[in-house]
């Protein structure tokens, strides 16, 4: 009897022990890896949509307004540069007082401080409303190398295929100027026109088929430039000069000069 007993008691704890057994194994099992909360945010949520790329703002044109006081009046100018493609497009406006427009264009080459600008332009008479002359070839050169600033101007102009009592020429402007501090350099300045062929007015019957005007140096100046930068994009050049041709010296006057102020945009 005693025997049967102890028998029911081992089946009693063998089960019990069984039962404990069980879950100490499951817990040796690895437990699965944390959820990663991240993506179970970018699975559970909608993408937001991506904000619409602002058109880009278009690229601002350079341009200048330039004005020349001096022997042949008030001159002004207007200019600007426009990128095509590759191609950097120069091309201005030149008015004078005595009723003359003229239009230029052409392309300009930067390499690093310098810039190269070939144009052709043609001018129009609006006093007379008749064409006045093709300008051209024209090559302006600029040189801007800190402390030193370098201009050249050369152009030709043709007005004897529109009216055979105006002069054709060659004209150049050069200065060199040199900036000891940011606003003010000094330097030397040199103007020359050259005239291309014989002038005979045909309109004055005291002069009609003699030639009055001859081929050759017309004109010779030399003399020295101060440059002045005039507050933002603003800069002044004062010239002063002598004239060495007679025939150009106004009213026997051997001084020549020029007032120019130039803004940039």
């Amino acid at each position: 009897m005693m025997e049967n007993d102890m028998r029911r008691c081992c089946s009693a704890l063998a089960c019990v022990v069984g039962l404990l057994a069980s879950p100490a194994a499951w817990a040796q099992d690895p437990a699965p890896p944390p959820a990663d909360p991240g993506a179970a945010a970018a699975a559970g949520a909608t993408a937001a949509p991506t904000p619409a790329a602002e058109p880009a703002a278009p690229a601002p044109i350079p341009s200048w307004f330039r004005f020349d006081a001096d022997s042949l009046g008030l001159q002004l100018w207007a200019g600007a540069t426009h990128q095509v493609g590759p191609i950097s497009l120069s091309s201005d406006i030149y008015l004078t007082t005595l009723g003359t427009a003229e239009f230029d264009i052409g392309p300009a080459f930067t390499m690093g401080p310098v810039t190269i600008n070939p144009m052709v332009g043609f001018s129009f008479n609006f006093m007379t409303m008749e064409p006045a002359a093709l300008v051209a070839p024209q090559l302006f050169t600029f040189v801007d190398s800190k402390p030193v600033y370098f201009e050249s101007w050369i152009l030709g102009s043709f007005s004897s295929m529109f009216n055979e009592s105006v002069q054709n020429y060659v004209y150049t402007r050069d200065f060199l100027l040199y900036y000891p501090i940011d606003d003010f350099g000094i330097g030397p300045h040199l103007e020359a026109t050259v005239d291309l062929n014989e002038v005979t007015l045909e309109d004055d019957p005291l002069t009609a088929g003699a030639d009055v005007d001859e081929s050759g140096l017309a004109s010779l100046q030399v003399g020295g430039v101060i440059g002045l930068n005039y507050g933002t994009g603003n800069k002044l050049l004062l010239y002063l000069g002598y004239e060495t041709q007679e025939e150009s010296q106004i009213g026997g006057n051997k001084l020549a000069g020029r007032f120019t102020f130039v803004h940039n945009f």
